[in-house]
């Protein structure tokens, strides 16, 4: 049972929730519960149930992801290829650099 007064807000925890999930992905949760471990080790008590509820809101987040995946594969939508989150798609051309901050090689200028 969360304490409207003493635990951290709901906001705050979908936050860090989406945070972890960003920054480790299918090891958010371990991460979560890796934080809380040591937040009790140092004695933060709000911390700890920070990101305790943040593990529960991992949980429950791929537990609504696989739901739609499972929805998705029901009706055949995965013939079209797997999903792409909107941001990561490779719109590189043929030919470009991999690193997206590499700088291009200068052209020798043609003498004729």
């Amino acid at each position: 049972m969360r304490w409207p007064f003493f635990d951290p807000p709901r906001d705050e925890i979908a936050a860090v929730a989406c945070d972890l999930i960003v920054r480790f992905g299918l090891r958010s949760h371990d991460e979560a519960l890796y934080l809380a471990e040591v937040a009790a080790n140092i004695g933060a008590r709000r911390n700890l149930q920070l990101y305790r509820l943040a593990a529960r809101e991992i949980d429950k987040s791929f537990a609504e992801a696989r739901l739609r995946l499972k929805a998705r594969a029901g009706s055949g939508d995965l013939r079209k290829g797997p999903p792409v989150a909107r941001g990561f798609a490779d719109t590189r051309g043929r030919g470009e650099r991999d690193a997206p901050n590499a700088i291009a090689p200068r052209r020798r200028l043609v003498h004729h």
